[in-house]
């Protein structure tokens, strides 16, 4: 893999998606501060919002490797399923961020886990505009219900031919 044809997007995709692999399981996200004493704990798989966000976050930047390694990941239109999943996580990780994490119904505060997962979200996000943008999608393509199902499609194969008349 040649790493001097990495576009910008791909590096904000990729390197995103692996600070969000380090930040989600090995720095806490949340901190609690009472009466002098402080104490950290928790990762992604702690909260919902942050382990589905978490794994859409490695989906995009895991799709984006691989399609600039040259591998064929099966959509016709990859980038505007990137930029919808990292959308959808980034959505995810503001929710988590104004709601803040939560244990058996005590507030915590945001640790630094929590604020650099959030920032390589926005990343991942960012980049993924970038490579639909660069490709010559738009960001209104996500509210077009025709294109969003093509994504999703079979990937370009064409339909069978008719049957033979009689």
């Amino acid at each position: 893999m040649d790493f001097k044809s990495f576009k910008p997007s791909t590096w904000l995709m990729t390197v995103g998606a692996l600070v969000m692999i380090i930040s989600g399981l090995f720095i806490d996200w949340a901190k609690i501060e009472m009466f002098g004493f402080s104490d950290t704990a928790g990762n992604a798989f702690d909260w919902a919002r942050g382990w589905i966000a978490w794994i859409l976050v490695i989906a995009v930047g895991g799709t984006a490797l691989a399609t600039a390694a040259g591998k064929s990941v099966g959509r016709s239109n990859l980038p505007l399923v990137q930029t919808l999943l990292s959308a959808v996580a980034l959505l995810l990780m503001v929710l988590l961020m104004i709601t803040g994490p939560d244990k058996e119904g005590v507030d915590l505060d945001r640790a630094f886990g929590l604020w650099l997962s959030f920032l390589a979200t926005i990343a991942v996000f960012a980049g993924s505009v970038m490579n639909l943008t660069e490709s010559g999608g738009k960001l209104k393509d996500l509210t077009d219900v025709n294109k969003l199902k093509d994504s999703f499609g079979s990937g370009g194969s064409t339909p069978p031919p008719p049957p033979p008349s009689v």
